[in-house]
């Protein structure tokens, strides 16, 4: 899968991204800052678990660019990832 996706990178011009889902994913892979465990911002995984898109990956939907949805879906799996949850929305986008 790895070498998919870096095929797929390289495959595709530079582009824009949106900023919703690609934001919020790197502020859910804070930690807890009180030494607990966890999100320090659960919901920012919540926002990405409602926000994926019909097709199963994340960015805008009012407009597809292959670059801004394989960013932003990346980001969102390894948020999903880290936390372990949800984890039959980050796996079946690949599906």
């Amino acid at each position: 899968m790895i070498h998919d996706v870096k095929a797929t990178l390289g495959a595709i011009n530079d582009g824009e991204i949106t900023i919703s889902a690609y934001d919020t994913a790197w502020v859910a892979l804070i930690e807890k800052q009180d030494g607990g465990s966890g999100p320090q911002f659960p919901s920012s995984v919540r926002w990405i678990v409602d926000n994926r898109l019909h097709d199963g990956s994340w960015g805008d939907a009012a407009m597809f660019s292959a670059h801004d949805r394989m960013i932003n879906t990346l980001a969102c799996v390894v948020a999903l990832k880290l936390w372990g949850v949800h984890l039959e929305k980050a796996y079946d986008c690949w599906l």
